[in-house]
This record gives C-alpha cells, sequence and structure tokens, in this order.
C-alpha cells in the first residue's frame, strides 16, 4: 500500500511545474514581501498582525467580516502578486481550487440577486500576514473568505504546516441550463471516489465502514484551532482489497496534492508509514447521487472529511486537518523546548 500511494502521488507531481529542489521558505518569503512591499500603510495596518496573535489560529469558513485586507481593497497588480503568493503556497491543483471558490461566490451573487440572507461578495477574501516574512524566520499567513480557509505556518525558514485546509463547494455542481458553467463540479474527485469507494464494498465491509448514528450536516471536526484524535470509526485499511485501497490512496492524494509539492511528499511519506490497522475510511449517509452523506478518513495524526448533505445533497465541505502541525503547534512547541526552554 505505501508504494502505491507513493508512485501515484509521484506521478501526479510529475505534471506540476514546482522545482523540489527549490526551498519552501525562501519562496513563500519572497512571495510574501512582494506582497507586502506593494501596500500602503493603511493596507498593511489590515494585513499584519503578531506571530502570536489569537486571530492566527481563529479560523472560520462562513461568511462573515475577518480580520486582515479584503482582495476588493487591493488594486489589480496587488492581486497578481496574491494570486503568486497563492502559487508559491499551493499545487497547480490545489490554487485552481481556491479559485474556483471565488468563482462559485460570484455565480451565487449573479443567481440570488441579493435574496440570500448572506452577502454574496468575491472580493470578500481576506490576506493576513502573521509575523515578518523572511527566508529564515518564523511566521504565517493566511488566504479565507466564504467556503475557504488555507493556513500556511513557516518555522526557521521551513513551510512545516499548510493545514487546516477547508474547500468548500455551493453548489456542489452547477445545474442551471441558463449559465455557461454549468456542469461546473469543483469538488468532483473528493466526493464521487468517497461514493466509490463505499459502493465497492461488500456487505459485511458496509456494515464495519458505517458511522454510529445520524448523518453529520456538516464537517466533524467544525473549525476547531487544535485538534485532539476521534475515536475511530469505520473500516481499517488492512481489511479493504487492493482495488479499494488504491481508491482510498487516490482520496488520500486529493487532499494533501492541494499543497505545494516539496511539502506534500513529505506529508505523504509520513501518511504511508502509518501502518493499515490505524487508517479507517468511516461512511454515513446514501450511495447514490442526491443522496445526503458523509465520509472521513483518519489516521493517528491526520484526518480528511467530507460532507455533503445541505441544499439536497449539493453543498460540499472538505477539509484536511494535520493533528500534529495544525498551525505548526507541535513543531512550534518542540522549536520553543529545543532553543528557548520554554
Amino acid at each position: 500500500m505505501r508504494k502505491v500511494l507513493l508512485f501515484l502521488f509521484l506521478v501526479c507531481l510529475s505534471q506540476q511545474t514546482h522545482a523540489l529542489a527549490h526551498i519552501s521558505g525562501e519562496e513563500l518569503s519572497a512571495a510574501a514581501n512582494k506582497v507586502l512591499n506593494s501596500l500602503d500603510d493603511k493596507q498593511r495596518a489590515k494585513a499584519c498582525f503578531d506571530f502570536d496573535d489569537k486571530d492566527r489560529t481563529n479560523w472560520s469558513y462562513v461568511p462573515y467580516v475577518r480580520p486582515g485586507l479584503p482582495i476588493k481593497e487591493m488594486s489589480e497588480s496587488q492581486q497578481k502578486l496574491i494570486q503568486d503568493l497563492l502559487a508559491a503556497s499551493l499545487s497547480p491543483v490545489g490554487k485552481n481550487k481556491v479559485l474556483g471558490v471565488l468563482l462559485l461566490e460570484e455565480y451565487l451573487r449573479v443567481k440570488e440577486e441579493g435574496s440570500h440572507r448572506f452577502v454574496r461578495d468575491a472580493g470578500l477574501y481576506y490576506i493576513s500576514f502573521f509575523g515578518k516574512p523572511t527566508a529564515n524566520g518564523t511566521w504565517g499567513w493566511r488566504w479565507e473568505g466564504h467556503h475557504c480557509s488555507q493556513n500556511f505556518t513557516v518555522v526557521e525558514g521551513k513551510l512545516i504546516g499548510a493545514t487546516p485546509s477547508f474547500i468548500g463547494a455551493n453548489p456542489g455542481k452547477i445545474i442551471d441550463d441558463k449559465s455557461a458553467d454549468n456542469g461546473f463540479e469543483l469538488l468532483a474527485f473528493e466526493d464521487l471516489r468517497g461514493r466509490e469507494l463505499a459502493q465497492s464494498l461488500t456487505p459485511e465491509q458496509f456494515k464495519k465502514t458505517l458511522i454510529k448514528g445520524a448523518t453529520p450536516k456538516d464537517i466533524v471536526s467544525k473549525n476547531t484551532a487544535k485538534l485532539t484524535p476521534m475515536v475511530p470509526e469505520g473500516i481499517s485499511l488492512k481489511d479493504l482489497s487492493p482495488a479499494q485501497k488504491k481508491i482510498l490512496g487516490q482520496i488520500i492524494i486529493e487532499y494533501v496534492g492541494r499543497a505545494r509539492p516539496d511539502f506534500a511528499i513529505q506529508e505523504m511519506k509520513e501518511i504511508t508509514a502509518t501502518s493499515e490497522d490505524q487508517i479507517y475510511f468511516g461512511w454515513s449517509g446514501g450511495l447514490e447521487v442526491g443522496q445526503p452523506h458523509y465520509y472521513r478518513i483518519q489516521g493517528p495524526t491526520f484526518l480528511f472529511e467530507l460532507d455533503n448533505t445541505q441544499n439536497n445533497a449539493n453543498h460540499v465541505h472538505t477539509v484536511w486537518r494535520d493533528l500534529k502541525k495544525d498551525f505548526g503547534h507541535d513543531v512550534l512547541a518542540e522549536h520553543l523546548n529545543t532553543a528557548h526552554g520554554k
């Protein structure tokens, strides 16, 4: 299984353009400073925070006015620099998913014509910098708005955290003959592959896979800052067939592949080093398109969730959590203990 996952992941990366030899801290700090140097004093005051500011770990995916600088208050050239920073922080696939969220927000703005209780505005996505970006320093940055939260933490010049990583899609699939985007499905792979895996299970396997209780109405982990391991539910990887393991591996790759490749490869190495009896796939809800459903893949240090229950099962929430490296929690604690005796 480990060899299969790594092989599949490297095949995916062969199509991507990042040079893996580049140092993440150098690339990210260079891109971040281009953004910061373009800001005026008023913009900088909104965008910059201390590294230990409480808002660094206060993340969310619902629509509301956030701390930070919204892109609607930035010039076109500044917004281009933000896209460059996203490209340095994410894979091409990850960047496209993040920008796809904005497309859906604009679609809803036009379709709802102001009739919804939430303001639909693709300009209300915010950038926040925590600490001073330097090639060898410790700092972080966030891109966040409705249905999207991408959090990056750099410690001593190395990207050590790219989670929590939340991406949502409403509608999950555009079904509108009048729209040029009819049929667009931002999170199709995550949703369809999860259903495909659940449908492939034998009755005995499926019984093991079912999560107890009612189908969750949202991701179970919510927007907690520090996530503790959940009690394992579902079927373990060791009880899946080779074909089923391959599908599960492809799902994991899709989530982890949001991150820039050098970081994602390290994450995949850690995940594939996990014993098969410690990785679980759990399912709740219907097996057909249009039926509300939820799944999660969990291990001792990682969690992937998908919930598609709202709006007649056409409203998707997905999240990737790293229980040790969300916001760099454990790495920072170890760094403080070693370097400063705290």
